[in-house]
């Protein structure tokens, strides 16, 4: 494992998003927001998110959802020590990471081994996308384990580009990066990363032939 870097290059952050889909089968609807903190700790950075649901969201999104994790900053990546979730006031799942033996450790006593690329996980993906400033995914494959279905999905980059784009909290010039998974063409993650904001993604959109689902920040509060 990677040994922790000294600085600390994200601030404290309060980070929230409406999530909208546009879907063949469903159609167009609001799902609800996702609400995320970032706050540093003794040994690295905690992040909590909460998902609330409106509406059809129980069918989409499975209700009302929380996630936690922690994570450490080593050579400029987010390394992944901790993560769990499941329904609000409950933890469903929990996952622990082995570095010393390349070990992803489900609580239901399921493990994968370790990928080689960037490894992160759905909680702490954005921040980590943050960290890395739009770069490095070119050069290895990008792997994010999923606590929920107890697997790990691949992507590779797809694209990279700047852009100009609105939103709730101004105008922005980003970095927009497109992951594509592997073996599954055409499923894609985008970021829009906002050099103005420490890269931090102020548009996320999640794209399968059937439907697309996109987070676009609502609001976002930095501890300077």
């Amino acid at each position: 494992m990677p040994q922790p870097a000294h600085s600390s290059p994200l601030e404290d952050t309060s980070i929230s998003y409406t999530i909208k889909m546009n879907s063949s089968r469903f159609g167009n609807a609001t799902l609800g927001q996702v609400e995320t903190s970032l706050t540093q700790s003794d040994n690295g950075y905690v992040i909590e998110s909460v998902t609330k649901a409106q509406g059809m969201a129980a069918i989409i999104i499975g209700s009302n959802r929380q996630e936690a994790c922690e994570f450490e900053i080593a050579n400029g990546q987010a390394v992944t020590k901790t993560y769990r979730g499941g329904r609000v006031g409950k933890t469903d799942y929990q996952v622990d990471y082995d570095w010393h033996d390349r070990k992803v450790n489900f609580d239901s006593g399921d493990s994968l081994d370790m990928p080689d690329g960037l490894l992160f996980d759905n909680c702490m993906f954005w921040f980590a996308a943050a960290l890395l400033k739009g770069e490095g995914f070119a050069d290895q494959s990008t792997y994010v384990v999923d606590g929920r279905s107890k697997r790990i999905r691949g992507y590779k980059l797809r694209s990279k580009e700047t852009e100009t784009i609105e939103t709730a909290v101004g105008k922005k010039d980003v970095v927009k990066v497109v992951l594509e998974r592997e073996l599954r063409p055409g499923r894609t993650v985008t970021f829009w990363l906002s050099p103005d904001d420490q890269f931090l993604p102020l548009r996320i959109q999640e794209s399968r032939k059937s439907r697309t689902i996109t987070f676009d920040v609502e609001q976002l509060e930095r501890d300077a």
